[in-house]
This record gives structure tokens, sequence and C-alpha cells, in this order.
């Protein structure tokens, strides 16, 4: 059952960072012929005060893409060692997660003008990139691995009991649906081959999906409740296809957590070495654009 405003931090951070990413995409298109001149023109450019790394702009930019990535790490926090209720659900932190991520890169991709010069600048700018690339990725698993309205994922004994609830609860509505098979081996294969095997399992959940829609529909009694069953329905056979493949959901997670933490301690500190080099070296003391 759908609990009032339990995705509402969701909604807020969802809108928080189209705003933001359509605000700092709108300074980046206003500040277009700025960013296409090679380094030495830039200086005659009437926006370099402003845009330049330690511009007006630029600065500021930095200062706060920097800040919004440190905050970035407060999901890693919450998720392993803070377990206080109070501080929130784990899906809502998540959704934060994700809004500083990507508002975070965008701000230092203008923090560098679109340029990154120094050897710290570049491998701290790719190290973002990757890290960013790698949250796409994992956002993707995560939506796909089993999880209580808190956010916490479910253990295969929960899943099972959740679902068998959900296919009672169809039966009682009329709806007759097969019941979930446990949970496969896991097989032996790549990320790649896992990732489009999760893909081909929510196009068969889609089929499924369809499939009950139609006879849902197709019959007036079914039809006048089809707004009770057909959200139920499409948890359900959603959940059916992670459960067949729970244990694989389980260790990819574990490879990406593993792989995302340690691209992320690897950018935060060469980004860390980067504003020490530049605040001691660089434009913030002696001018320099």
């Amino acid at each position: 059952m759908s609990v009032p405003g339990r995705h509402l931090p969701s909604r807020v951070y969802l809108i928080l960072g189209v705003v933001c990413s359509a605000a700092l995409a709108a300074v980046a298109w206003k500040g277009r012929t700025y960013y296409a001149l090679p380094v030495p023109e830039r200086p005659l450019h009437e926006a370099h005060s402003a845009l330049r790394s330690s511009g007006l702009l630029g600065l500021p930019f930095g200062i706060a893409g920097y800040a919004l990535i440190i905050l970035n790490l407060g999901y890693l926090l919450r998720r392993g060692y803070v377990h206080w209720k109070w501080m929130g659900s784990l899906r809502a932190w998540m959704s934060f997660h994700v809004f500083t991520g990507i508002v975070g890169a965008l701000l230092v991709l203008l923090h560098s003008a679109f340029l990154a010069r120094s050897p710290m600048g570049i491998i701290a700018s790719v190290s973002l990139w990757i890290v960013v690339l790698t949250g796409i990725v994992g956002r993707f698993i995560y939506a796909h691995v089993p999880r209580s309205v808190q956010g916490q994922e479910l253990e295969l004994s929960e899943l099972t009991r959740e679902l068998e609830e959900k296919r009672r609860a169809l039966l009682e509505k009329g709806v007759g649906v097969q019941a979930a098979q446990g949970a496969a081996p896991t097989p032996h294969r790549g990320v790649a081959a896992a990732l489009t095997a999760m893909v081909e399992g929510d196009r068969a959940a889609a089929r499924e999906y369809e499939e009950l829609s139609r006879m849902v529909m197709a019959s007036p009694e079914l039809a006048a409740a089809a707004g009770e069953i057909l959200p139920l329905a499409k948890r359900f056979v959603k959940e059916k296809q992670w459960l067949s493949r729970y244990e694989e959901l389980r260790d990819l997670m574990g490879l990406w957590r593993f792989f995302h933490r340690w691209f992320a301690i690897v950018m935060l500190a060469v980004a860390l070495c980067h504003v020490l080099v530049a605040t001691g070296l660089g434009g913030l003391r002696t001018g320099m654009p």
C-alpha cells in the first residue's frame, strides 16, 4: 500500500535537480562564445573576469561544486554508519546523493571553464566523470534491488513473503497470477551480460503486465476496480522478475558499490590536491587566468 508523501523528498530533489541543471545550462549557453575560444584569446573576452576558473563566477562554482561532492558522501555515512530514523529514509538520502552528484559535477565543469590544463585538474575531472557515469549505472541497478519503503534492501525471505502477500491480494480481487519462483543460482557472467539480463527482465515484466492489464480491462467486474488492481499487479510482476535473479542483483550491486566508492575516494583526494595547489600556486593568489 502506498504511503502518502513517502516519495516527497525524492520529488523535491528531482525538481531541484532539474531547476539547478537548467540554470547551469543557461549559464553555459550564455557564455558559449567565451568557452569556445582558445586559451590565449580568453583574457580578451569581456566575460573572462567572471567565467575563468578563479573569476567572479568560476570560483564560486568550484567551491559550491566541491561542497556538494563532499555532501554527496552523506549517503554512504547514512547507509553504513548512521541508523537514526529521524534523519530520514535511505530512499530520500539516495535521491539527495543523485542530486548532489549531478549538480556538483555540472558546477565543477563550469568552474573548469570546459578546459582542464593542470595534471591534477585533468585527473580530478576524469575521476569525477567516471564517478558520475558509474553512478548513473549504479542508479539503474539500485532501482532493481528489492527494497522496503524506507529504502533498505530486502532479504530473500522478506521479498518472497511480500510477493506471496501481493499474489493473495490479487487473488482476492479476482485476478489469478502465477506464484513467484525462488531465486535462481547466480550465473557466472560478466557485468555487461548481467545488465543486459536486467533489461530483458524489465521487458518480460512489461509484457506480463500488459497481458494482465488487458485481462482486467476486458472484464466489467475487474475493470471497475482497475485503479486498485493494476498498480498491485504492476508491482507484483516487477518484483517477481527481481526475485528470479535476486542473487545476481545483490552481487552486481556489491561489485558496483566497491568500484564506485573507490573511484569517489580517488576523485576526492585528487580534487583536494588540486584545491591546495590552486590555492598555493594558482590563480587564487597570483591573479593568473
